[in-house]
């Protein structure tokens, strides 16, 4: 999943970077350094949303920048003697060109975007010496993204990790937006390379520095790293203590927090937590952005599928038939009919047929697990087709390779509460037992309990994502209301004043 900007953006005044219809596809350089000059203006005027608009629009721009328009940005913001000069030119010498050179406007179109670009590269060539560590980041993160998107893998994870080194000597809180989009990137170039137990040192100390600076978006994004790092290689207990160690900041991006219920419900589903995986992973998906991050709602419901089939339930086929799902979830379509039906037979064709698909989605250890819900599946409804069947019969059935294992999984299935019959051994008969009422259960109860349980929680995540304004603007509103309220008994005591004037004329007048 691409590493998106937060959702909570405040429009600014400020123009937005947009692309000439008549231009090919690309960016000019005037947008890359409007940027950095929305970045300057937020550091100098001390205002976070500037930040947070160069980032986001920063998505339209990593896409298609250039080398030269690299190069050019570095030796115009980033001073020759500045220590990671030389590694950002070495990085920029291995972008291929492209061959989309910057568009040229005629002599007589100006625009305000323009006119901005040209007053700040004069201010910048006069203070060429010193460069703000906010845009030097920015710049760095923008030559490593680009590296990526030429497959250049190996030169970005060296870069990456230069630039890594350059962090270190930051200690600015205004950087925190620019270096949890390094630390991301970071992760992802070693892990195109297949190296990505070698950054796990320094994640983790990236993760302590930011727990006593109170960096709260670099802890959300570095404890997700940490939880895929583990996860890659299958260290599930390791990440579960890192889980149980770690709180996840609360004032983190949306985003970020799919994300960790996304890995929070992977971890539980391997250690048999099915329900508490079920519930953090509908989560995710309910919490996911809507319209867009497509791969990331199908990796969820590949997952959400398995563990409800693992839970004994049946998913609605209604899931299944949702346009933007369909072909990915395929394979769990036919795997979860042949769990419907019971039917091993059909569970084993399934898995031969789409094992590789569930190694690639990094499912096939708990697909394997599904073999006992189908032979409980069909157990359960011969059990209620039959009031007694031999167990020869009942191997039979269940395509099981004698007498002896249908006995075995069926004494199993008694114990754990799954059919309501007796065995026979002496005759090799399964006498199944009257149906019991599910109303005169406890099962009624669970699942109302379970539905209000439910309602609990979404009512609750309604009321910490409600926003309050600030202390100041609250405290302005009360006393505006107490100051409109005693202006009104001001009016109120003026005119008891006048009927009392009026009363006292009248009395004056009768005698």
């Amino acid at each position: 999943m691409s590493n998106t900007a937060d959702d909570s953006m405040i429009v600014d005044e400020t123009p937005a970077v947009t692309a000439d219809s008549k231009a090919p596809v690309g960016v000019q350089l005037s947008d890359i350094v409007t940027l950095v000059l929305c970045i300057t203006r937020g550091i100098e005027l001390n205002q976070p949303r500037l930040l947070q608009r160069a980032i986001r629009q920063n998505a339209s721009v990593r896409k298609h920048v250039t080398g030269e328009q690299l190069k050019q940005l570095v030796n115009k913001y980033v001073p020759t003697d500045c220590p990671t000069y030389q590694v950002m030119l070495k990085a920029i010498e291995k972008v291929p060109e492209t061959g989309v050179a910057e568009s040229k406007k005629p002599a007589d179109e100006t625009d305000s975007m323009d006119v901005d670009a040209n007053e700040g590269a004069e201010k910048i060539v006069a203070a060429v010496t010193a460069v703000l560590p906010e845009v030097e980041v920015y710049i760095f993160t923008l030559i490593v993204t680009t590296l990526l998107r030429h497959e250049l893998n190996a030169e970005a994870a060296y870069a990456a990790t230069a630039q890594i080194e350059r962090i270190r000597t930051f200690n600015r809180r205004s950087l925190d937006i620019f270096t949890s989009k390094a630390y991301f990137y970071l992760s992802l170039a070693y892990e195109k390379i297949n190296r990505l137990e070698n950054i796990r040192p320094t994640l983790l100390a990236l993760y302590r520095t930011s727990c006593v600076r109170h960096d709260d978006m670099g802890q959300a994004v570095l404890l997700n790293l940490l939880l895929r790092n583990y996860l890659s290689y299958h260290l599930v207990e390791q990440a579960h203590t890192l889980s149980l160690r770690a709180a996840f900041p609360e004032s983190a991006s949306n985003n970020q927090f799919c994300r960790y219920l996304y890995y929070m419900g992977r971890i539980q589903a391997v250690q048999l937590e099915y329900s508490e995986a079920y519930q953090r992973l509908m989560m995710a998906s309910r919490k996911a952005p809507q319209g867009y991050a497509g791969g990331f709602q199908k990796i969820v419901y590949k997952l959400v599928v398995i563990v409800q089939l693992l839970m004994g339930e049946i998913p609605e086929r209604s899931l299944f038939n949702q346009p933007e799902l369909r072909v990915a979830l395929q394979p769990y379509f036919v795997l979860t009919q042949a769990v419907r039906n019971g039917d091993l037979v059909q569970f084993g064709e399934a898995m031969a047929t789409y094992k590789e698909v569930f190694r690639a989605d990094e499912n096939l250890s708990l697909v394997e697990r599904l073999g006992h819900n189908v032979l409980k599946t069909g157990l359960r409804k011969i059990s209620v087709s039959y009031s007694r069947i031999s167990l020869q019969d009942l191997a039979n059935k269940l395509h099981l390779p004698s007498a002896s294992a249908a006995e075995y999984i069926c004494a199993k299935a008694i114990r754990d509460g799954v059919i309501e019959a007796k065995i026979d051994h002496e005759q090799g008969w399964v006498t199944s037992s009257e149906v019991l009422d599910l109303y005169g259960t406890e099962e009624p109860q669970r699942a109302f309990h379970k539905r209000i349980a439910f309602c609990l929680d979404v009512h609750n995540e309604a009321v910490k994502s409600m926003r309050y304004p600030p202390d100041e603007v609250y405290r302005k509103e009360l006393q505006r209301q107490a100051g409109g309220d005693k202006k009104k008994e001001d009016e109120g005591k003026d005119e008891k004043t006048i009927e009392e004037l009026i009363k006292e004329m009248e009395d004056d007048l009768d005698e």
